[in-house]
């Protein structure tokens, strides 16, 4: 009997509509605190735009106070923020919030940082990480998402997971070495996806709108099509065609499920690739604007401009000023 690897390895995985959402995210960790905090100490988290924060608690207590709630967290507990709001933590004692920016953080590595910070009295130890995201899917995912997400280790859910993974971030953040980084961003990953999909299972059908576009064969095809060849000029014909469907049924059906039209949702998968080269790669404004379809780079930043809100140049000076 043969083994057919290249079969097998292109076998698609097939995945209830969360599960391919969820697998559709791309999530750059932007960097990680292991805090080590001992009584009285609070701090103040600034908002983050297009960034997941997370708190998981390690050992002992932590108060957090989101506008005028106050939500207490254990050891083996996890918060995540998805759309990156601001908040405050403490002991639950101290009065005095400390900003991000005048903590004594210390850089292990570029994206691996340590906290000591306190009175030195009852000790609390968190892992503490910020998650980048750029995929237009997500961005749409957090319109569904509240400002924030608890999983208690008590939960039976998904306990086996947290705890489990609150044991191997405790040891790789205890122990630098060899791919330490790569370990705690995959776990960090993994922790995010179990937060949102217990979270989302726990939804009602009439908040999962966009999910319908995954579950639904043609207008996931659709959407697949848009990914796959973002450079192609589509129409709205050719889609309609390639799915199935007549034109006028595709493109209610894609505005109902998606809540733009196709070529809208196509503009903004463009744009959204475009930010992430504009940022991430060398590549000149002309170059980016050819790979994406668009026959000039002033056809392109128009279009850029009108989506993201800047020109090209301006979200690269950015961010180049942010690395610098």
């Amino acid at each position: 009997m043969n083994f057919d690897y290249k079969s097998r390895i292109n076998t698609p995985i097939n995945d209830e509509p969360i599960g391919k959402l969820l697998d559709t995210l791309r999530m750059e960790s932007a960097f990680f605190t292991q805090s080590s905090l001992s009584s009285p100490w609070g701090m103040k988290m600034p908002p983050m735009h297009n960034c997941m924060m997370f708190h998981m608690v390690i050992d002992g207590e932590a108060v957090f106070k989101i506008d005028a709630d106050e939500i207490i967290l254990k050891s083996g507990d996890f918060i995540l923020f998805p759309k990156g709001e601001g908040h405050a933590l403490s002991d639950g004692n101290c009065l005095s919030f400390t900003p991000l920016e005048d903590l004594p953080i210390k850089a292990v590595t570029e994206r691996y940082e340590t906290l000591l910070f306190g009175g030195g009295g009852q000790q609390t130890s968190m892992i503490c990480g910020v998650l980048l995201f750029q995929h237009p899917l997500a961005i749409k995912l957090l319109g569904i998402l509240p400002s924030h997400i608890i999983i208690r280790n008590s939960e039976h859910s998904a306990s086996n997971t947290i705890e489990n993974i609150t044991n191997m971030l405790d040891l790789e953040t205890n122990a630098i070495g060899i791919g330490t980084e790569g370990v705690i961003s995959r776990l960090a990953d993994i922790m995010v996806i179990t937060a949102m999909r217990q979270h989302m299972l726990g939804l009602s059908g009439d908040k999962l709108t966009f999910l319908g576009a995954l579950e639904d064969d043609r207008i996931g095809n659709a959407l697949k099509l848009i990914h796959d060849k973002p450079d192609h000029h589509w129409s709205l014909d050719e889609l309609a065609t390639n799915v199935g469907m007549s034109r006028t049924s595709f493109a209610q059906q894609f505005r109902k499920l998606v809540g733009n039209t196709p070529m809208e949702y196509l503009t903004e998968w463009r744009m959204s690739l475009a930010y992430s080269k504009l940022q991430l790669s060398k590549d000149s404004v002309l170059v980016i604007a050819l790979d994406l379809g668009y026959q000039s780079e002033a056809a392109f930043s128009r279009a850029f401009k009108k989506v993201i809100g800047k020109s090209p140049i301006e979200i690269r000076k950015v961010y180049q000023a942010l690395s610098a």
